[in-house]
């Protein structure tokens, strides 16, 4: 039996859908696991209701900007646990975590280490310029130190070679297929719309503008989920229909009320809800960013958009064309199914973590 622990600081949305489908099969097999990690605005009260009874969960205050006080004092917190817990492997996901965990196995030598961003910080084109060159700058002194990226997607990968080290593995993220509803599709209406969370990195300023577009008559827009206040006002000012947080069992219900997905994301590491809406057997228009373009192949399973008018420009033959839609809702669904079982995710993690042999 393998001792895992995960540190993750942002317990929300994509992040902790893949840190918690991840940790509740390595409980399901066996694996003792510990959970490390952070609270944040949208983590969902019922966060531990999402994971396996057997886990055990550490909270340690990290936050999410960088503040010398408080990274060290959670740094040595970290050490802490981890020298009491005696780990064979510590996973480390998205920025924040994988910083201080990167620094902590400096100094706490033993494990193995391994580091998944859910989305590369210097791709994040919304925090400008600027700002991405110090994240660059960060990500590139902390590549220095021995551990292993896991990337989730091979365009991440491809990010992570070009820009920081060649000490990187793909282990692209999965689902459990047979828990997402079908997507029949609707008589004389189109509904078209995404799911996760209001926020920058979901650039819903970009879904309000096409919504207002394209609602109308036998048209209708809805976004599943909540989030910040300026980008909902912008959703509901366009007509959007915004459903506020859910659950994953009721997202994953309203998912299948939709006819189109849209994923407007800035940027993006491999999107599980994109995932969802695939193996559901929708037709994915998404605009053309790392991941994104891992999952949607112009033509075969959707189309790659790269700004208003391209969205504008895919999204009016499959509102006109019923048939449409299904082709390439159909061909999702196959793909989905072929490549981002949870199934395949676990036994390449695994080869990765070196727990099964190669």
């Amino acid at each position: 039996m393998a001792k895992i622990v995960h540190v993750v600081e942002s317990f929300g949305a994509g992040t902790l859908s893949m840190v918690s489908a991840i940790a509740n099969r390595q409980a399901q097999v066996g694996q003792a696991v510990t959970v490390i990690h952070s609270l944040r605005e949208e983590t969902p009260a019922n966060w531990r209701a999402l994971f396996d009874a057997r886990i055990e969960f550490i909270q340690l205050p990290m936050v999410r900007a960088i503040k010398p006080g408080a990274d060290w004092h959670a740094g040595r917190m970290l050490t802490q646990e981890l020298r009491r817990i005696r780990p064979d492997v510590v996973h480390l996901h998205s920025s924040k975590a994988g910083a201080l965990g990167r620094l902590t196995s400096v100094f706490h030598r033993g494990p193995r280490w391994f580091f998944s961003p859910h989305g590369l910080s210097f791709l994040q084109r919304a925090e400008g310029r600027l700002k991405n060159t110090v994240f660059l700058l960060i990500e590139k002194l902390l590549a220095r130190i021995p551990v292993t990226f896991i990337a989730c997607s091979p365009s991440e990968a491809e990010q992570i070679r070009a820009n920081l080290t060649n000490r990187v593995e793909v282990v692209c993220n999965g689902v459990d297929l047979d828990a997402i509803p079908a997507a029949p599709g609707n008589e004389n209406i189109v509904r078209i719309g995404t799911v996760g969370r209001v926020a920058l990195a979901r650039n819903p300023e970009l879904f309000a503008s096409i919504a207002e577009a394209l609602r109308g008559a036998g048209v209708e827009f809805v976004w599943i989920g909540g989030g910040d206040e300026s980008g909902e006002t912008a959703l509901k000012n366009a007509g959007v229909q915004l459903t506020g947080w859910v659950d994953r069992a009721e997202a994953l219900k309203q998912l299948a009320t939709l006819d189109i997905y849209i994923q407007t994301s800035r940027w993006e590491g491999l999107p599980v809800a994109v995932i969802e809406a695939m193996a559901a057997g929708l037709p994915v228009v998404a605009t053309n960013v790392v991941g994104n373009r891992d999952l949607v192949k112009d033509g075969e399973n959707g189309w790659l958009a790269n700004d208003r008018d391209d969205f504008l420009a895919r999204l009016v033959p499959l509102i006109e064309s019923r048939g449409e839609r299904q082709r390439l809702g159909a061909q999702a669904k196959a793909f989905a199914r072929a490549h981002y079982s949870l199934d395949t995710m676990m036994e390449n993690l695994n080869r990765v973590y070196g727990l099964t042999e190669k």
